[in-house]
């Protein structure tokens, strides 16, 4: 479950918006968190100007559970990759300028860590897939000594042991020649071949959490598809947790146990993924879900031959028959440029006076929360 609290009295779980008060929530079971990010403020300075900041991040707050798989949905700029890149303090600052908020992992404030402390966690407990593979693989590295070096740095192998569980996982991530690839560099595998060999060295420590930045981006719809299948089935295998950012939600439609949708720095409605596709509430979100190619509406039944997994894509409602996609007006604002009261107002064919004059609070819309001021009308949405 994704432990989110709303901004009034009587909401529980583990999000506390910013100037709301309270150093604590309470949580609906006992289950510690793995990880858990509470108000988190980031911005960053323009050039030559360091005390002017913008908003990047206002106040995101989440917290995942071990085994789980949380998705961050949104368009380019809402803030996605930028809160996830922060959680392993991975932006140079400047220009980033971190304002508030903690990070706890496994009841650890990252926050408070060193660079050595936080690079023992790096690359072994949490583990990153970047969005584009060939920017992220050492182009002058084999892929087997690149692969290999997180064995050798956070455990201790010897060279020839390092190579052997190399090969292991890139077998197990479906390369045809385990052996062959780990002597290759990165420009002579495919995009696809590249993408498995970022899943493969995400997985190949055994983390408790993998972060998967817009993993299946640059991959065609059957490579996606593929990847998307094979992170599924390591992540249940291991009991990795993943978090996984995109602005596909056809792909949240395929793993994601929970869901939160990202709009210019927040996080405007968030929920167990198929009450949040079934009956969303934030314009933004139905937005979205008619603008998007999987074509997610409720009243519908999903295709034949979909797999029944609880809470996932069984629950999820799809429409066989296609309409007309509906886009979106206009562009997410720039981090300098968010306009008064809710970001979204601008956008939104739902927006009312007092959109524009009140800052919504995150509220419980009965399945989800969605930090919407025009939020009572939205229930009869198609």
């Amino acid at each position: 479950m994704l432990n989110l609290a709303g901004r009034e009295a009587g909401t529980t779980g583990t999000f506390l918006p910013p100037g709301q008060g309270g150093s604590t929530a309470s949580k609906p079971d006992d289950r510690e968190a793995l990880l858990e990010v509470r108000d988190l403020r980031l911005g960053f300075t323009r050039e030559g100007v360091r005390e002017e900041v913008g908003l990047a991040v206002d106040g995101v707050g989440f917290s995942l559970e071990g085994g789980k798989t949380l998705c961050l949905v949104g368009e380019s700029g809402c803030g996605k990759s930028v809160a996830a890149l922060h959680l392993l303090r991975l932006l140079p600052s400047p220009p980033a300028k971190i304002l508030g908020g903690t990070v706890r992992f496994k009841g650890q404030d990252l926050g408070a860590l060193s660079e050595t402390e936080l690079n023992r966690i790096r690359g072994d407990r949490i583990c990153m897939i970047f969005q584009d593979p060939m920017s992220s693989l050492n182009p002058v590295m084999r892929i087997g000594a690149q692969m290999g070096e997180g064995l050798r740095l956070h455990r201790g192998l010897s060279a020839r042991a390092a190579a052997r569980e190399v090969e292991a996982v890139l077998e197990r991530v479906g390369m045809p020649d385990p052996a062959g690839v780990a002597r290759e560099f990165p420009h002579r595998l495919s995009g696809g071949m590249r993408q498995r060999v970022m899943i493969g060295m995400a997985v190949l420590p055994g983390p408790d959490l993998i972060i998967a930045d817009e993993a299946t981006t640059a991959l065609d719809a059957v490579t996606g598809k593929r990847i998307l299948d094979l992170l599924r089935s390591l992540t249940e295998s291991s009991g990795a947790s993943l978090l996984f950012i995109t602005h596909d939600l056809g792909i949240v439609a395929r793993i994601a146990d929970d869901t939160a949708v990202m709009y210019a720095g927040r996080i405007v409605e968030y929920g167990p993924t198929g009450a949040l596709l079934a009956k969303p509430v934030h314009p933004y979100t139905v937005g979205l879900l008619r603008s998007s190619p999987a074509n997610l509406t409720r009243n519908s039944s999903p295709p034949r031959g979909s797999p029944a997994r609880s809470g996932r894509s069984a629950d999820i409602p799809f429409r066989e028959r296609r309409r007309r996609l509906a886009a979106i007006p206009g562009a997410v604002p720039g981090i300098w440029d968010r306009p008064a009261g809710c970001s979204f107002h601008p956008r939104c064919a739902y927006a009312v006076q007092r959109c524009s004059e009140e800052d919504p609070l995150l509220r419980d819309a009965g399945g989800t929360f969605s930090r919407c001021a025009a939020g009572a009308h939205s229930g009869d949405r198609p």
